[in-house]
């Protein structure tokens, strides 16, 4: 079975100078969890567009063994690090709905879809409110509900759990755990990475400073304060 994502030699700069990535290179397998960790402005988030093709790198990437096509993207689901992003409708049923609508089901097979995420959010009671009017932990939640109801193979999360309370957070890690797909998640939360991911990389002025376990990378002190994480 082929890499869910296939990443090698990929650069990125924002004015074709000064390099934001250098030389990224890594795979994640089905099923697998890899945390991309790094300090703030260590070039988390825009490996993450990179790979989405949001932002135009060079260097190869391959989603699911093919090249990334409007085929393979469909088979991701994308969280971003703010809800209001991907949550804007009058009711958060119709903000789940949208994107099984617009690929095709028929509204009142896309709301039930829809309410069946909620539900398995915990979000049930919430179906016909709009997100403005939830906490940001239950919107981080429904945000993540939202890129789920297209049942993707994988997760592609932008800080999950930033600007959370602790138990909003735990909430959360909790929530991601249990789910069976693929998931990349950059994060500086090291609790996060620990908890949820089985692998690490880790990012150091947009390029590779370690990869490994999260075990063993989470246990080197010495490397997470070189990066800046402690």
């Amino acid at each position: 079975m082929s890499a869910v994502i296939e990443v090698e030699n990929l650069e990125f700069s924002f004015d074709g100078r000064r390099p934001v990535l250098r030389g990224i290179r890594f795979q994640l397998e089905p099923g697998g969890s890899l945390a991309v960790l790094g300090a703030n402005g260590s070039g988390k988030s825009t490996l993450l567009w990179c790979i989405l093709g949001l932002l135009k790198a060079r260097g190869v990437v391959r989603l699911f063994g093919e090249p990334r096509t409007r085929r393979s993207l469909a088979r991701v689901g994308v969280v971003f690090q703010n809800p209001e992003d991907q949550l804007f409708m009058p009711r958060l049923v119709e903000d789940l709905s949208l994107t099984l609508v617009n690929r095709g089901h028929p509204p009142a097979e896309a709301s039930q879809a829809a309410l069946r995420a909620l539900e398995s959010a915990g979000l049930g009671h919430a179906a016909n409110l709009p997100a403005s009017q939830l906490s940001l932990g239950q919107r981080k939640r429904a945000a993540i509900a939202a890129a789920l109801v297209c049942q993707p193979e994988l997760l592609v999360l932008d800080e999950p759990t930033a600007e959370l309370d602790g138990r909003s957070a735990r909430l959360l890690r909790e929530r991601l755990k249990l789910l069976p797909v693929a998931k990349l998640i950059a994060t500086h939360d090291l609790g996060l990475a620990r908890e949820v991911c089985e692998r690490v990389l880790l990012l150091e002025d947009g390029e590779v400073l370690a990869e490994g376990s999260a075990a063993e990378i989470l246990s080197d002190s010495a490397l997470l304060e070189r990066a800046g994480l402690i």
